[in-house]
């Protein structure tokens, strides 16, 4: 069968892979690298030379000053002492301070205010400052809506200001509140952005991190981030001067052990308040932050792209405002003047590719569960591609007639390009799609029969490089796929569980049978077993499982049938523990003046456990009764000694205390083991 609408050109050595169906799909040398990184610690970068030179320079006069220090401070930010000397020499926003250490002022980063119509907010307004890409990361990058206050920093040095307030993020001359168009903005900018990182391991979040997940404090230390603050030009009137720029960076300080260079800012009011520009400068000023430097050519500090619609491209360390596919590059475009690789410098100074989500194979195919809708099977998929060299493939069933498979890329500044293909049992090629002016793809075909089939994602680049198109390194990010199949005959089977018990005392040794599962076709191929518990899986018609500690576990079976179809079901195991027994081994009774008049009684009752062994922070509750008359309670000493003490009183007669309850963490309290439980003194 031809394939359909195909514009790039993808490895044959991936097809030939896929195919074969057996083999794992090969690795670039960027993604075995990325691989390699991520099982290693980070590489610690060569020390910066420490330097005080008279000012702040660019240009010949900053390769003046660096002077025999050019080479180290080079090294320190991974290029060769010629590199950085005609990178000085082109990039005139490149800076040295007086510490030797480079930053960015961005003069080509600015945008007029008419750079995008802005449009409504897809999360409730109260999210808006609770947004994350990716929580349970330890790289963080904070986008700054709310204001920030800096001191001590280089900025504060450089600009002559021992405090610099930024104000929020404002469109409305209303500081401090947020309008819903604020609110939508702000999402917005934050979805763009957490899409152009959304292949790494890194949490894109407009939610304060506490303080200790932004600063580092040791190589060691594997948290840290950096702070985008998004707000208007504070230098106007500084000493150094209006800087007239879109805003300003570090190079190489994400996972500095000092904060002495950060935050990166971004200027609202330089940026023409557009959504588009403050997003792609705040990509970029954190890519710089991240040790990347400016995309430019031979005659541009900063290239603007090439192509037009939405396959027109232009790279992050560049300017893209006027292009709709905006991502990370090493240079690929016609005169060229950067060459780096812009992933394996950011891996460099503190942030991984995400680990990969989906199987790359035929053999490690992800089957997907359908969903009965009008006499068809669905299947939804959301996915990232997290290398340029990454393929997700996914396994699922169809009856004979007409399936549709839409993939698209996520919805707010994409970074992917997909390439769908589809393939049968046997890993023969069906079809494919990756239309020619459009990042989305789409396709639709005709099963000549029911089975298995498997569908493949991945990112690709279109056309030539040097001329209007680009390659597939950046085509990395975020998608959703939608697949509309015919139903096969049988459907999924009913998974039933059954055990030989659901509580007991720990450690409860629990069978487990799924043979009462039932499937219309009669052939359920394979039983997987989750104890909930993290131990591993386990496989047949039954099972056998102990559960060593106390707790409450959700166990299930997941069966699946020959036709590729799963059902699941659970049942809920608990696992009591026994608690050890305390006791009160003895009350002493003593007397003790208020005053000259007053007296009060003090009853010092020893808690002990079952063995004998004394136990503190215990808490012993009692009353007292007599001349006194009251509840009272105190917690035991490193001896096991809890003093419970009376009220006073001036009259004559007798205390008594009458032991009511001990209550201990992780024991129970046996009132038949006391030895004494009440005692009483007179005076």
């Amino acid at each position: 069968m031809p394939s359909l609408m195909i514009k790039k050109i993808a490895a044959a050595s991936v097809l030939a892979a896929l195919a074969i169906g057996t083999l794992a799909l090969p690795e670039s040398a960027l993604a075995q690298t990325a691989a390699k990184r991520s099982t290693q610690a980070q590489q610690a970068k060569p020390p910066h030379p420490q330097l005080n030179l008279p000012d702040h320079s660019n240009g010949e006069r900053a390769i003046a000053r660096l002077g025999g220090s050019l080479p180290a401070v080079a090294a320190h930010y991974g290029k060769s002492a010629d590199a950085l000397r005609a990178q000085l020499r082109n990039d005139r926003s490149a800076w040295i301070d007086k510490t030797g250490r480079m930053y960015f002022i961005e003069l080509g980063l600015t945008a007029s205010p008419s750079d995008i119509a802005q449009s409504g907010a897809i999360y409730p307004a109260d999210q808006t400052f609770l947004l994350h890409s990716r929580k349970s990361s330890k790289r963080k990058i904070y986008l700054d809506f709310n204001g920030h206050t800096t001191t001590g920093t280089a900025w504060n040095t450089s600009y002559g200001l021992s405090t610099i307030i930024s104000p929020a993020f404002d469109l409305d001359g209303l500081p401090g509140t947020f309008s819903s168009t604020e609110l939508a903005v702000i999402q917005n900018i934050w979805r763009r952005v957490a899409e152009d990182y959304a292949a790494f391991d890194v949490d894109v979040t407009t939610e304060e991190p506490p303080a200790d997940q932004l600063s580092r404090t040791s190589t060691l230390d594997d948290t840290y981030g950096t702070r985008a603050v998004i707000t208007r030009n504070f230098t106007a009137g500084t000493a150094k001067g209006d800087c007239g720029c879109g805003g300003f960076a570090y190079v190489g300080v994400f996972d500095a052990t000092s904060e002495a260079n950060k935050p990166a800012f971004i200027f609202q009011d330089k940026l023409g308040n557009g959504e588009k520009a403050i997003a792609e400068a705040t990509s970029h000023e954190v890519g710089h932050n991240l040790g990347l430097s400016h995309d430019g050519t031979s005659t541009v500090g900063y290239y603007a792209g090439h192509g037009t619609g939405a396959t027109g491209w232009a790279p992050i360390m560049g300017v893209g405002y006027n292009k709709e596919l905006v991502q990370f590059s090493k240079g690929e475009y016609l005169n060229a003047n950067n060459t780096e690789d812009d992933y394996l410098v950011m891996q460099s100074n503190g942030v991984l590719f995400a680990a990969d989500d989906f199987g790359n194979s035929i053999a490690a195919a992800a089957t997907l569960t359908p969903t009965a809708v009008s006499g068809m099977n669905t299947y939804d998929i959301m996915g990232v591609m997290e290398t340029p060299s990454d393929v997700d493939v996914f396994r699922f069933n169809a009856g004979a007639g007409v399936v549709t498979i839409n993939a698209k890329p996520f919805e707010r500044g994409p970074n992917l390009d997909v390439l769908i293909q589809l393939r049968d049992a046997a890993g023969n090629l069906l079809a494919e799609a990756n239309p020619a002016d459009a990042l989305t793809a789409s396709l639709s075909i005709n099963l000549p029969a029911s089975g298995t089939y498997y569908l493949s994602v991945e990112g690709m680049g279109l056309g030539d490089p040097l001329g209007t198109g680009y390659s597939a390194y950046g085509s990395v990010g975020r998608y959703v796929v939608a697949v509309s199949a015919p139903l096969t005959s049988g459907g999924a089977p009913v998974a039933v569980i059954g055990t030989s018990a659901t509580t007991g005392p720990a450690p409860l040794n629990v069978s487990f049978s799924g043979a009462g599962s039932t499937d219309s076709s009669g052939s359920i191929v394979s039983y997987e077993w989750n104890f909930g518990d993290g131990t591993p899986l386990a496989s047949g018609a039954s099972a056998s499982h102990v559960y060593n500690a106390g707790g409450s576990y959700t166990a299930s079976l997941k069966v699946t049938n020959s036709a590729g179809f799963s059902g699941s079901s659970t049942v809920l195991i608990t696992a009591t523990t026994v608690q050890p027994k305390v006791y009160a081994s003895g009350i002493a009774m003593a007397l003790a003046a208020s005053n000259r008049l007053q007296a009060y009684a003090q009853a010092k009752v020893t808690v002990k456990d079952a063995s004998g062994r004394v136990i503190p922070n215990a808490t012993v509750a009692g009353s007292w009764s007599g001349i006194v008359s009251g509840a009272a309670s105190a917690v035991t000493d490193a001896n096991g000694v809890a003093t419970v003490s009376s009220a006073s009183s001036k009259k004559t007669g007798t205390f008594k205390f009458t032991l009511t309850g001990i209550t201990a963490p992780g024991y129970s309290y046996d009132a038949s083991l006391n030895v004494m439980s009440s005692n009483s003194i007179s005076r």
